[in-house]
């Protein structure tokens, strides 16, 4: 498979498309899908520059994606991964997956010994481990979920994880705050990446419905 820009069709409304393109089984190997892989990261950088983006300044989790796709280590199974990226959710869509992957991480796997285990390795891996509170309580528009609460927030992952959930639970609690998930994202871009990836390196993620949420 050899794509190139004019064979990529973007719509008004954002909607991507091939046209020129046919895909085959034959002489299917892994190092053709790698290949295929990196080739389509080339693909979406030019398109970025077409489209006026700076490819030196792309969001990190944006980054880390365009480094999946050229990664030497690819396997088969990391194709749910890549087609399922948080860098590909819509901006509408991220609160709602935030929530569904909040859920499976704290009370899902809390079910089971051994998903226990797992919760506990997603969870001390997550980013923003040092100063994700110092953050929250310095934005002026995250604070209001901050201060004068009943439950105080302490500096672990899980309560990054609980004030997450309920700044995303109870966004509207507050006038003009339809863009609160823009201002999560612009201050901790690599979580809800951090957890999708965490998540399949488990082998829970397909388990969740994450797949309906790209459109």
């Amino acid at each position: 498979m050899l794509i190139e820009v004019p064979n990529v069709w973007i719509s008004s409304t954002g909607i991507v498309k091939l046209r020129g393109v046919s895909f085959t089984s034959k002489h299917f190997s892994i190092e053709r899908v790698r290949d295929d892989y990196k080739h389509l990261s080339t693909v979406l950088l030019v398109l970025i520059s077409i489209s006026g983006g700076d490819i030196t300044k792309l969001p990190p989790d944006y980054e880390e994606f365009i480094m999946l796709l050229r990664r030497n280590t690819l396997t088969v199974q990391d194709y749910f991964l890549i087609v399922n990226n948080s860098a590909l959710l819509p901006m509408k869509n991220r609160t709602e997956v935030f929530l569904m992957l909040c859920d499976k991480i704290n009370k899902c796997l809390r079910r089971t010994e051994a998903g226990q285990a797992k919760r506990k390795r997603i969870v001390s891996k997550l980013p923003y481990e040092n100063d994700w509170l110092d953050t929250a309580i310095a934005n002026e528009r995250i604070n209001q979920w901050v201060v004068n609460v009943q439950n105080k927030y302490e500096r672990t992952q899980y309560d990054q994880l609980r004030l997450n959930r309920n700044v995303r639970c109870h966004m509207h609690d507050y006038s003009d705050d339809d863009d609160v998930e823009e201002i999560l994202y612009c201050e901790w871009p690599k979580l809800l990446m951090e957890m999708v990836r965490l998540l399949h390196w488990e082998g829970e993620l397909q388990g969740t419905d994450i797949q309906n949420k790209f459109g």
